[in-house]
């Protein structure tokens, strides 16, 4: 989405923290923003414009203009939520309210200086794996901060929405037919990449997700298709041919690094999936 006319600019005119509680239903219609939904924690469905997505934690929707949205938080784990909403297109000579119409009444809802195209994208889902939609959620998150400190500065969060719109634009040009992962799973990969240095049973990464041994692995064998020691055996050596090509650490550092307490069993492995011992791949490769 782009800036239209010469005295026209997007601004964000809210964002916030929202928790709900256990199986609360909340229906805002119509909203006069393009928004942007992440889920901190839990879970639950967003129905947008009539389409319907279960989410869970790190998944991340995007809202059309004038759109019509309904959250039906689950009961037992009622979901935890940012949002993040912009004006398209305000008038620059016409004042901003930082406050976002979605209630009957509301005379914001026929303000002369607000546009936006309904129809410029779908409501589609992602993750904070897609880059773009995370850049999007810290966006989100410095805007919920800003506005916390109180004032409006209405230059800084037109300067933001440009920035929103244009990653906004860049994930429906990238990313048109991604594939979203449960929200669990996601929880889990974000886990393990987090703490690939350390000892990662499966009983320690399912509790990570809240979720049971059995569910685990049955999501990464049919998500991710082989078991969850599977990937991390990979993710870890992986992680290793990127330090050793990009660090000058020794080799049993790296080693410690990525898990592997034994350096000579780290060997073993390495080139059993790269053909190369440790010690000649980083050898071979370029340095600063």
């Amino acid at each position: 989405m782009t800036t239209d006319g010469a005295g026209d600019d997007p601004v964000v005119v809210g964002a916030n923290w929202y928790r709900f509680s256990s199986g609360e239903h909340i229906v805002n219609t119509p909203v006069m923003s393009v928004s942007f939904v992440w889920i901190v924690s839990g879970s639950g469905e967003i129905r947008v414009n009539g389409m319907p997505f279960v989410v869970e934690a790190q998944h991340v929707l995007r809202l059309p203009w004038r759109h019509h949205v309904e959250y039906r938080a689950s009961a037992r784990t009622p979901f935890h939520i940012g949002t993040l909403h912009v004006v398209p297109r305000h008038d620059r000579d016409a004042p901003v309210v930082p406050r976002v119409a979605f209630q009957v009444g509301d005379p914001l809802l026929d303000d002369p200086a607000r546009h936006g195209d309904p129809g410029g994208f779908r409501p589609s889902a992602s993750t904070i794996r897609n880059a773009v939609a995370r850049r999007i959620t810290e966006f989100g998150t410095i805007a919920i901060e800003r506005l916390g400190e109180g004032g409006f500065a209405e230059d800084y969060f037109r300067a933001l929405a440009r920035l929103v719109l244009a990653e906004n634009a860049a994930w429906s040009d990238a990313h048109p037919h991604e594939t979203v992962l449960p929200g669990s799973l996601e929880l889990m990969m974000t886990f393990i990449r987090h703490h690939i240095a350390e000892p990662l049973t499966v009983a320690r990464v399912a509790e990570a997700a809240r979720c049971s041994e059995t569910t685990a692995q049955r999501l990464f064998a049919r998500h991710l298709g082989e078991p969850m020691q599977a990937w991390i055996r990979r993710l870890r050596l992986h992680e290793a041919a990127t330090l050793l090509r990009t660090t000058g650490l020794r080799v049993s550092e790296v080693s410690q690094l990525v898990g592997y307490e034994d350096p000579l069993y780290f060997s073993r492995a390495f080139r059993r999936t790269f053909g190369v011992a440790p010690s000649r791949f980083a050898s071979s490769t370029l340095r600063p």
